[in-house]
């Protein structure tokens, strides 16, 4: 055992003294392409990164009306801020696209359209955050709802990842940062999200594999992983949630769309690849790393056996509420 923690001490100060973290993205005079920012935590994004001195934002999202709102409902002390690269009213800085992220062909001619709009054709910086969930047992869903889910919450990101790419590859060799936004349920599998875990864990893969591809491009990336977050979409699922879900997601306790989005503005200015928001999260990126860049660097090799003892104790409470709940509802069958 005193062996054992020899040598993690020796091996954590030598990642430590070792490792060099992916330099942090400098946001301001950026272009950024925020897809799925017209509610929740997008929106919450858009505002935030109006605060960074960005050239401009543009948000895409299917709902016209909805995108409409994101430069109505603009706080004025957001809005009406002037900045150095701005005289006047930041709301100029957000334009709005229409489009079904599901639809390849629209998210080509959408992205060609915002290139065309924007002097010098540059995107530096995209972030996928559209996503939805309908949370149920198993085997009482229909296949529709996975296929549904998996088009939205991945297919969507990698249609727009696909055609941003290239853009950042021809960007004079400056790069550029990709953000997807996964979930808790993309590093943990939770009991009546069947259909929403693996479109984030999707996600997740095709970050880590990117991050390694695109390395030469100079092309960085970013994973998010917000808790249960009070946003309309969350509102949705709380109407077919399984009782055993809400009991292990915290008893239904969401946090601040707002709080989120601050958390991934300083995750990307600070060059992380994992951003998480609360410590549960943090110790779940510890826990399932792959092959990505380390969250603490010199912490994540002394916590992995402790993050590993505390993943099997919830796995068993995990299970525990699954089988309270299957009795339950067998009692109330008979």
């Amino acid at each position: 055992m005193i062996i054992y923690i020899l040598f993690s001490l020796l091996a954590a100060v030598i990642v430590h003294l070792v490792y060099k973290k992916q330099t942090g993205f400098k946001l301001k005079g950026k272009h950024i392409v925020v897809v799925g920012g017209s509610s929740g935590i997008g929106k919450e994004l858009v505002y935030e990164l109006l605060k960074e001195n960005i050239a401009s934002i543009s948000v895409i999202s299917r709902s016209l009306d909805k995108l409409r709102s994101v430069v109505d409902d603009c706080p004025s002390e957001v809005c009406t801020k002037s900045t150095p690269l701005n005289v006047g009213s930041l709301k100029s800085k957000i334009e709005i696209y229409s489009c079904d992220i599901t639809n390849k062909i629209k998210v080509k001619e959408t992205i060609a359209q915002i290139v065309s709009k924007n002097q010098g054709g540059k995107i530096d910086c995209l972030i996928n955050c559209a996503g939805f969930a309908i949370p149920g047992y198993f085997i009482e869903q229909d296949e529709e709802i996975f296929e549904k889910t998996m088009q939205l919450d991945y297919f969507g990101s990698l249609y727009a990842t696909k055609e941003v790419v290239p853009l950042m590859i021809e960007n004079g060799g400056q790069g550029g940062h990709i953000v997807f936004v996964s979930s808790t349920c993309g590093l943990v599998g939770v009991p009546g999200y069947s259909t929403y875990c693996p479109s984030k864990f999707a996600l997740r893969g095709l970050a880590e594999t990117l991050r390694s591809e695109l390395k030469p491009y100079k092309i960085t990336f970013s994973v998010v992983y917000p808790p249960d977050t009070d946003t309309p979409g969350y509102q949705q699922e709380n109407l077919t949630k399984p009782e055993e879900t809400v009991a292990i997601s915290g008893g239904g306790k969401a946090v601040s769309p707002l709080e989120v989005a601050k958390s991934i503005v300083s995750g990307i200015k600070n060059g992380d690849y994992h951003i998480a928001y609360d410590v549960p999260t943090k110790l779940c990126a510890v826990l399932s790393p792959g092959l990505t860049p380390f969250y603490f660097s010199f912490f994540d090799i002394l916590l992995a056996p402790i993050c590993r003892l505390v993943g099997i104790i919830a796995m068993n409470q995990n299970d525990a509420e699954v089988l309270k709940s299957w009795k339950k509802r067998n009692q109330l069958k008979k």
